[in-house]
């Protein structure tokens, strides 16, 4: 009998996880190895917008995320005084999503992430934690831990996030860039807003923004532009309270609803759109290859498209490096111009001066909603 071809992914993570329940599905053998000592409950909200959808849908990884999930219905930008800049209501949203075949979902990073580990497992993949990579050989699809231990598989995918370890054993070891501005999330399960929520109130240099998830919940983010490696001295709480001091008052009601500790902070940072995401016998994934800011709820979703198409062309043509090639031709273009996207969004969102500000609201605001409706729909379509 022919022995089953293996894979090494390295990171169980959303993109991660994905793409061993996918290719498991398809008779290879799949080994997950994950830094972390356990898969806990951490992180916020987030965004699975149609295309991801539709991927997960091509994966068979859908399962009962419609019963738990929250339809989002509706994007809305506003200014900080909360008038409305830029609108999708919810006929344009029905009538998009009919478009594009998928409603988007509003979801807690740790319940998608259960969801993929347990379809995973149950696809018979070997998920291993405290496994720390300490060293990569790219050439021949091999890792080993920190420990000593060399683990091998006809093609190793690194889906090991911002700071991943595959990556630099494939381009080398380089920092990413920072944004210019830091962020504080937080989920709530008291708010003024509607379940079907999604969007971001826009002032100088400080943005909010957020939406529905799954249990009944509001997820929320805060920005604020200011220099890398800041600290909260009285607390995340009472920063983000300073910070939204001025907003509408369901904004800073849903900011005092939310308990302390589910508050964390995180500096943002991307990495330049790279023309390389493989050698050999070796690739990568989600951020490992295409590290984004948030600004436009693509991360997750760009990872889960990544192992769509990744598990298509292993299929096709085995674990081989010509399929990771392919893969990576098909994936470049669209996930590295939804990195340089994002980072556009991210500086317009964050302009400061008083003058650009206005200048950008009133643009905003005599932009019509069918501009904002194209462009949600090429980003909601699914091109494969």
């Amino acid at each position: 009998m022919q022995e089953r071809s293996k894979c090494v992914v390295v990171g169980a993570g959303i993109g991660g996880l994905a793409v061993a329940a996918a290719l498991a599905e398809a008779g290879i053998e799949v080994a997950v190895l994950e830094q972390a000592d356990a898969l806990t409950t951490v992180g916020a909200g987030l965004t699975v917008q149609p295309n991801a959808v539709l991927a997960l849908q091509r994966l068979g990884l859908v399962g009962d995320l419609p019963d738990v999930a929250r339809v989002l219905d509706s994007v809305t930008i506003c200014d900080a005084a909360g008038r409305v800049l830029s609108a999708l209501g919810p006929d344009e949203a029905a009538a998009l999503r009919t478009a594009v075949g998928a409603p988007a979902w509003g979801l807690h990073r740790a319940t998608l992430q259960q969801h993929l580990l347990a379809a995973a497992m149950a696809r018979g993949v070997h998920v291993r934690t405290s496994a720390q990579v300490g060293a990569v050989d790219a050439a021949h699809a091999t890792v080993t831990l920190v420990d000593g231990e060399r683990i091998s598989g006809d093609i190793l995918i690194g889906a090991d996030g911002l700071d991943s370890q595959v990556r630099a054993g494939v381009l080398g070891r380089h920092p990413p860039r920072y944004s210019g501005y830091t962020c504080w999330r937080g989920v709530s399960a008291e708010a003024e807003f509607t379940p079907d929520w999604a969007g971001e109130f826009w002032g100088e240099g400080r943005r909010f923004g957020g939406c529905g998830i799954d249990g009944d919940r509001w997820h929320w983010f805060a920005v604020v532009t200011t220099s890398a490696g800041g600290r909260d001295r009285l607390g995340a709480k009472s920063s983000v309270t300073r910070l939204v001091a001025g907003f509408p008052a369901k904004v800073r009601a849903l900011v005092a609803s939310t308990p302390e500790a589910d508050i964390f902070r995180t500096d943002i940072y991307d990495r330049a759109p790279s023309d390389t995401w493989g050698t050999g016998p070796t690739t990568l994934l989600g951020d490992a290859a295409h590290a984004m800011t948030p600004n436009l709820g693509q991360g997750a979703c760009q990872a889960i498209e990544d192992a769509l198409v990744l598990r298509d062309r292993v299929v096709a043509l085995g674990c081989t490096p010509a399929a990771l090639r392919e893969y990576e031709t098909q994936r470049r273009p669209r996930a590295n111009e939804v990195v340089a996207r994002a980072a556009q969004f991210g500086r317009i969102a964050q302009w400061q001066a008083p003058v650009a500000v206005a200048l950008r609201n009133t643009a905003l605001r005599l932009t019509p909603s069918q501009v904002l409706s194209r462009q949600l729909r090429t980003s909601w379509t699914l091109p494969y």
